[in-house]
């Protein structure tokens, strides 16, 4: 955990005892070692919008069974289980919150990676697209790059960005612990992240994977043509109909998760 204007809770660290009863036990941090890491790779996983880390572990697991190393970080404002912790702490994360705890957990997998790759979801996929902008990380991959906002999430905050205003939203239809509400100022923050990480697709220059379904209804699936045509690197694409939004957990969650691993290795080969 960093400063309180950027905490996170770090998967290369324990979550302070403080925090321990705060937090959704099922969201908290994870980091998972393979003893025949013989690549010296992780992954870095990063969550969605209103999630936990919970929602990325299937791809740590897969990631794990290929002989990587995977972790997740908790980002800040977000794995509060109690409802008025959820409402004081979501409103507080910001574009550069969200980047710098990143780049922390970044810099603390470079002192003991050669190869650091890194998946994000949604959030977390435009989270991990400005950081392969920046140069960080050796391969990208993303699930329903939350580049483009869905027409409800921009109108909230046209509307009431500036201030602070929760709406409840739908829950998923399968288990994902995350806040059953949308906040106009957490909105606020995630479109700068959205409109950063799309400005500066042209600097990727890194392996990248996009997993995507024509049926996800909130990214809609022209951020894969974005990605297609302005990422400098090479560019995989993965088309998973049968799922929604969150293609870790949905109906294609396993063979989605297997995808994103297999490239990551296929990468580390390569590298």
């Amino acid at each position: 955990m960093i400063s309180n204007e950027l905490s996170y809770f770090s998967g290369f660290e324990n979550v302070p005892t403080e925090y321990e009863n705060k937090l959704w036990s099922d969201g908290l941090p994870w980091y998972d070692q393979n003893e025949q890491n013989q690549a010296n790779a992780v992954v870095i996983c990063l969550h969605g919008f209103t999630a936990t880390p919970y929602e990325v572990r299937p791809v740590g697991k897969a990631c794990l069974q290929l002989g990587m190393d995977a972790i997740a970080p908790l980002l800040p404002g977000h794995g509060y289980s109690r409802l008025e912790e959820q409402k004081s702490e979501f409103p507080k994360m910001t574009k550069e919150g969200m980047f710098e705890a990143v780049r922390q957990e970044i810099s603390q997998a470079r002192k003991h990676y050669k190869f650091v790759g890194i998946f994000g979801h949604s959030m977390g996929g435009a989270i991990a697209l400005t950081m392969a902008s920046e140069g960080l990380v050796d391969a990208c991959t993303v699930t329903a790059p939350a580049i483009k906002l869905p027409l409800r999430g921009e109108i909230l905050i046209g509307l009431f960005g500036w201030i602070n205003i929760s709406m409840p939203k739908h829950p998923d239809n399968f288990y994902n612990p995350n806040y059953l509400f949308e906040n106009s100022k957490a909105g606020l923050a995630l479109q700068r992240i959205a409109l950063h990480a799309r400005q500066y697709l042209s600097r990727i220059t890194c392996p990248t994977l996009v997993v995507h379904s024509h049926q996800d209804p909130l990214i809609d699936s022209i951020v894969v043509k974005w990605i297609k045509a302005k990422v400098k690197g090479s560019v995989e694409v993965a088309w998973f109909d049968d799922s929604g939004h969150v293609l870790t957990l949905d109906v294609k969650g396993k063979e989605v998760s297997e995808t994103i691993a297999k490239y990551l290795a296929n990468q580390i080969k390569q590298s």
